[in-house]
């Protein structure tokens, strides 16, 4: 059944200083928990990890990591983002948002799209970023991600397994045609390699004595085919909404991603 993805971006202000021993998206997660009802939580939702804003831009807090811990201090500018799977918008989440306050956050804004297609690009909209071998490369920075294939979990980033978990949730969420999802995606898992590794596999608190491995740092894509970039490119565009892997709900699976010219690997 067609679903649609409801997304709220949060700007906020922090009222009173937060010491963070876990990790920020399982602090986010109990906050968003707190102000949505029972029916809109069956229906789930992704996280971002929190992300505050410093003289460099956003940063994610990265508590819990490693053993790491954070102090969000009063007064600090902070972002966050919460993707809902419903047919129809969280009202109770809503309604706390426009009231202006949630939990030790004080809103300063709040931004609201509802999502109900695939966004899908053009291929000569990536030209630019092939070489002369009809070669691309894509850029992506990992936050705390665990992929999965057939219950195992995969800690590291197989491309194979970042193609086909987001084929997947764009099946499930949106209603794209499985049968012309999965046959790109086959055409894509063949002609994508990982070309650089420098993620590393770190331990993460996620409350309640819990601490979990999980994947992180940076990864490089190579494609081959325009086609191929291009469905890739989406894909991962799609997936900055709703996340990525196992854990989705406290935060995992976020990452940052850029397409860069293959003529300059």
């Amino acid at each position: 059944m067609k679903m649609a993805i409801h997304m709220f971006k949060v700007s906020a202000v922090v009222k009173k200083s937060v010491p963070l021993v876990v990790w920020s998206g399982t602090f986010l997660a109990s906050v968003v928990k707190s102000l949505m009802s029972r029916e809109e939580l069956e229906c789930g939702f992704s996280l971002s990890p929190l992300q505050l804003f410093s003289s460099n831009g956003l940063r994610v807090v990265l508590s819990g990591v490693g053993g790491g811990n954070s102090v969000v201090e009063a007064g600090s500018r902070v972002l966050f983002r919460l993707a809902s799977f419903c047919r129809d918008v969280p009202a109770s989440f809503l309604g706390v948002l426009s009231g202006g306050d949630a939990g030790v956050f004080s809103l300063q804004s709040v931004d609201y799209e509802l999502v109900n297609e695939f966004p899908s690009s053009r291929a000569e909209e990536y030209a630019r970023f092939v070489d002369v071998y009809s070669r691309g490369v894509v850029d992506v920075f990992f936050y705390p991600t665990i992929l999965v294939f057939r219950g195992w979990r995969v800690l590291y980033p197989s491309p194979q397994r970042v193609v086909f978990g987001l084929i997947k949730s764009a099946v499930d969420l949106l209603g794209v045609d499985p049968r012309v999802a999965r046959r790109r995606a086959r055409v894509l898992s063949r002609n994508i390699e990982l070309i650089r590794d420098d993620t590393k596999v770190v331990s993460v608190n996620i409350g309640r004595n819990r601490v979990v491995k999980a994947f992180m740092g940076r990864a490089v894509f190579g494609l081959y085919g325009l086609e191929n970039l291009r469905d890739f490119a989406d894909l991962l565009r799609f997936g900055t909404l709703v996340g990525l892997g196992k854990s989705r709900g406290i935060g995992f699976g976020f990452y940052r991603y850029r397409v860069v010219s293959g003529e300059n690997r």
